[in-house]
């Protein structure tokens, strides 16, 4: 891995980073279809595609997809101001504010609002790319230490 300034993920490594975890056999491959589209400096911005194997039985996007990516994306930006390891969640929450629909493309902007030796703090915003409307909103701490 391309690792700059003390372990932080430059922007083209982030992109090989997320690439490879999401072709895994693990969970994150639900992301499969995951496009960086901007990162460094403690933020990265992903679109996504919502498909059908993320939607509850309501037929909208399921809260466990929505909080995954708020703890991926949020994850992914600080690799580029941590220590370069993923760190453990501490704590997730997640606002759901409007109902997202199958085919759906998301934006997810995640930014590290402040990274210690031992603690992380996050925000990500989850916006309908089509609409520009907030569909929902996360908070992430990790404990990076």
């Amino acid at each position: 891995m391309a690792l700059k300034n003390g372990g932080k993920l430059t922007f083209e490594a982030m992109k090989v980073l997320v690439a490879d975890r999401v072709k895994t056999q693990g969970f994150e491959n639900i992301f499969n279809k995951i496009k960086v589209v901007s990162g460094g400096n403690g933020q990265c911005c992903c679109e996504l595609q919502v498909s059908p194997n993320m939607l509850n039985a309501a037929g909208t996007l399921h809260g466990g997809v929505t909080a995954s990516l708020v703890d991926a994306v949020s994850t992914y930006a600080l690799f580029t101001v941590g220590n370069g390891k993923p760190g453990s969640s501490v704590d997730l929450n997640v606002s759901f504010l409007k109902p997202v629909k199958p085919e759906d493309v998301l934006e997810i902007s995640a930014k590290t609002l402040s990274c210690g030796s031992r603690i992380a703090f996050s925000s990500v915003d989850i916006k309908n790319k089509a609409t520009g409307q907030l569909v929902a909103q996360g908070r992430h701490t990790k404990f990076v230490g």
